[in-house]
């Protein structure tokens, strides 16, 4: 207990010095007349809006909560195929794959559980429900205009949120233009595929963009390959006094292998069909100069069949029950949001509900104890909160209560505040009661896990060429069904301005979690450190970007797992462009060096791979 309390109050000191190190040369230097280049850099957290965290789109700077926002061009440079692509470059997350491009992987938010985390496409909730689990590798990336991660407690906001919220928001049809679109292809190792084709544009008050694509692999690891057909569609229609009505619709259809694991006695390997829909809906309108309304209504549909053999003969996995032919889960949702959104001088007003009715059914959660079942469930949740501006402070109070149905009611309370103290250096304060459901199957009514989570932080381009960003964070997980836990944690970031049309990025996230009762540690998905790098370099003939990361996975003496630094490479150049139309030739390799890199033997990692491809903008 002693060692606990004193490695917490070590890692408090290196996070203040860090803090101080944001705040130090603006205090300094308050009086001093501005360099001119340094006022643009990194001007997202000034200017860029993100509606994550309460709903409605505003500043980063009024945003309390710790933000990071990944645009479309990010992306791009990345050459990357699905959303686990992406996050993975992205300071305090963690992700565990399965597989290669396409293949389930889990993510966790500064070592809080994989089911803690809501993943939203487009404000719709993308989580399996049986397992609290959201499939990352089934949103493809090219959809993708940004994503919004907010990292710690966002019940107050969206619910079930204990973890954080990673909100994909998909392209707008391309405006002024009657079609554009993009052609790419991809091949690698392992006869690796990646195929899609996408058209935008608009006419008169019509708008759409609409996509389609094929992943496709013999498998990276073992077992694992894949072939899966994806779209996404969206029309827009314009209304009088800047409204819109929209729809959307989106698609998967995949066959792969989501899980192999050769160790006696398992000798198991998992082939999975998998089919998904999501519908969307919905109006906003302003109704007067300040007043806007919002409501949406979706359809979600989720079918997964999997099938279990042993993978040294092919038969019937035997398991540790009867044998396994086939299991099956289908999942279904039908819900809806209403919001009031009032932008006055001083405030930012946000009044909704969510409503929502769940159905799952299969032939048992472990596939042999009960089948079939079925469960429904109707939740709904109402939400307040506000953003007040006073000069260069901002403070977001914000309420939620919740009918999760399965569960005792769920209030949730946040309180923040955003200080810019100069044109450079913003700080951050934020304080949220959160919490998150347990999985939905029959005969298990768990209650949900809570949490106090605080967070202070600071960012700062007081330095020429540099934005660097601190955050200390402290979160306390309980509940009826899980011993109390607090994790103590750091996250540092740094970036450069480009310069010579290069670029650094760093990221280094530090949690410590342990028992309150007798300050042992936790393990089981708790990595202690984590460390993201980049190195790029673009000229807008030429780009490159080279990515570490490293997670110390902390498991348990009997299966450490491994944690190596990966490397990956990703090469791009122009060979034509004119106007509208560009032709682009692009080269990934990924693990560069072999490494091995895994939270649990059953997970093994994804050897060196290469692909490269082509991509026609028009």
């Amino acid at each position: 207990m002693v060692l606990f309390c004193f490695r917490h109050r070590l890692q408090i000191v290196l996070t203040l010095l860090c803090l101080s190190i944001c705040l130090g040369p603006a205090l300094l230097h308050a009086s001093e007349p501005e360099e001119d280049d340094t006022l643009a850099l990194f001007s997202a957290w000034q200017e860029e809006d993100a509606g994550g965290a309460t709903r409605s789109p505003k500043p980063l700077s009024q945003t309390a909560e710790n933000v990071t926002v990944v645009t479309s061009a990010e992306i791009t440079r990345l050459n990357a195929h699905t959303l686990a692509d992406v996050l993975d470059t992205v300071p305090g997350l963690q992700l565990a794959h399965n597989g290669g491009p396409g293949i389930i992987a889990y993510t966790l938010i500064q070592s809080t559980s994989f089911e803690h985390v809501l993943v939203l496409l487009d404000g719709v909730p993308f989580t399996n429900l049986g397992s609290n689990f959201s499939d990352v590798s089934a949103i493809p990336a090219r959809i993708i205009e940004r994503v919004e991660i907010i990292k710690g407690s966002a019940s107050t906001a969206w619910g079930s949120a204990l973890g954080g919220v990673i909100n994909v928001v998909t392209k707008a049809p391309e405006q002024d233009r009657g079609i554009s679109g993009a052609i790419a292809a991809s091949t690698g190792t392992k006869n690796t595929s990646d195929t899609s084709l996408e058209l935008s544009g608009s006419a008169n008050r019509l708008g759409y963009y609409l996509s389609a694509g094929f992943l496709g692999s013999d498998g990276l690891v073992p077992k694992t390959g894949i072939n899966s057909s994806n779209f996404h569609g969206r029309l827009t229609w314009d209304l009088a006094n800047k409204g819109q009505l929209f729809a959307q619709a989106t698609g998967l259809f995949s066959r792969q292998g989501d899980l192999y694991v050769p160790q006696l006695p398992y000798d198991l390997t998992q082939q999975d069909d998998k089919r998904l829909l999501n519908v969307l809906v919905g109006l906003r309108q302003p109704l007067t100069e300040r007043l806007e309304l919002a409501i949406s209504g979706y359809h979600t549909f989720n079918r997964q069949e999997s099938a279990y053999y042993n993978i040294s003969d092919g038969a019937v996995w035997w398991g540790q029950g009867p044998d396994l032919s086939k299991s099956f889960a289908t999942e279904s949702s039908l819900g809806g949001t209403a919001s009031l959104t009032w932008r006055g001088e001083q405030h930012l007003l946000v009044l909704g509900g969510d409503y929502r009715h769940l159905d799952i059914s299969g032939n048992s959660v472990d596939t042999y104890t009960y089948s079939p079942y079925s469960r429904q469930a109707n939740r709904w949740g109402l939400f307040l909160n506000d953003t007040i501006t006073l000069g260069s402070v901002s403070i977001t109070p914000g309420v939620r209560l919740d009918h999760p149905q399965t569960a005792p009611h769920q209030f949730s309370a946040s309180l923040g505040a955003t200080w810019q103290v100069s044109d450079n250096t913003l700080l951050r304060a934020y304080l949220a009661r959160g919490y998150g459901m347990p999985i939905l199957v029959p005969q298990y009514d768990p209650r949900p896990t809570k949490i106090l989570s605080a967070q202070i932080g600071a960012e700062n381009t007081s330095i020429p060429y540099l934005w660097l960003k601190a955050t200390l964070f402290r979160n306390m997980t309980w509940g009826d069904d899980i011993e109390q836990q607090l994790s103590l944690g750091t996250e540092l970031e740094a970036r450069t301005k480009p310069l010579f049309h290069t670029s650094l990025g760093a990221g280094w996230t530090y949690t410590d979690t342990r028992r309150t009762s007798d300050g042992t540690p936790v393990h089981y998905n708790k990595p202690t450190q984590t460390l993201k790098l980049s190195l790029n370099y673009d000229d807008s003939t030429f780009r490159g970007m080279l990515t570490g990361r490293h997670i110390f996975w902390n498991g348990p003496s009997g299966d450490p797992g491994k944690n190596a630094l990966v490397w990956d490479l990703h090469l791009g150049t122009t060979l034509y462009q004119r106007e509208n139309t560009v032709f682009e030739l692009f080269f990934s390799a990924r693990n560069l060096f072999n490494s091995k890199y895994y939270n649990s033997e059953f997970m093994p990692s994804v050897n060196r791979w290469f692909e490269g491809g082509m991509r026609v903008k028009f």
